[in-house]
């Protein structure tokens, strides 16, 4: 939807442009998601989401382990303890099985929120980036190139942008862009 929305805004620019302005209207194309996958940034992003996942992951199935280890105890003990007995412990087990998966589930969404979030304000980041290249390139908008069925590839920026991401965090970090 939100590609619709911006796909019409440009057209919306496009149409509303002086008739002579129409022929020299330069809509740019770029595609966000492989900005995200092949930036430095971008991947250390996705390596912290990644590891965060992993995280958790790695919680879960030691609890799992622990309350299978603890479930064969359980077992085990069903012929040494009264009906009622193993009843009242099978119970506080089921209980805790259940927190612990309700718990889970919910360290889960949170970690999909935060990683969404992340997603988001990384390709909040790129608006500075997709500012500069416009006015250098003296554009009138820039589209995702997702939501484009059919376009000449010199319009794709998606390189040109990996590139200012990569060397806009170099600058941050101090450290030299490597030149080709």
């Amino acid at each position: 939807m939100r590609r619709a929305r911006a796909a019409l805004a440009a057209l919306t620019l496009f149409l509303a442009a002086p008739a002579g302005a129409q022929d020299q209207a330069i809509v740019l194309l770029v595609d966000p998601e492989r900005v995200l996958q092949t930036s430095e940034f971008g991947r250390s992003v996705l390596d912290e989401i990644a590891i965060r996942r992993r995280g958790l992951l790695a919680e879960t199935e030691a609890i799992s382990a622990a309350f299978e280890l603890e479930e064969r105890e359980l077992t085990d003990l069903r012929e040494t303890l009264s009906r009622d007995g193993f009843q009242e412990l099978a119970d506080d087990f089921d209980a805790r099985v259940r927190k612990a998966r309700a718990d889970q589930d919910l360290k889960a969404a949170e970690l999909t929120r935060w990683a969404e979030s992340r997603r988001r304000a990384f390709f909040a980041a790129l608006n500075d980036v997709y500012a500069v290249v416009l006015r250098t390139r003296g554009a009138s908008a820039i589209l995702d190139i997702r939501s484009v069925i059919l376009a000449d590839q010199s319009l794709d920026i998606t390189a040109e942008v990996i590139d200012r991401v990569d060397a806009a965090r170099a600058r941050a970090l101090d450290v030299p862009a490597e030149r080709d």
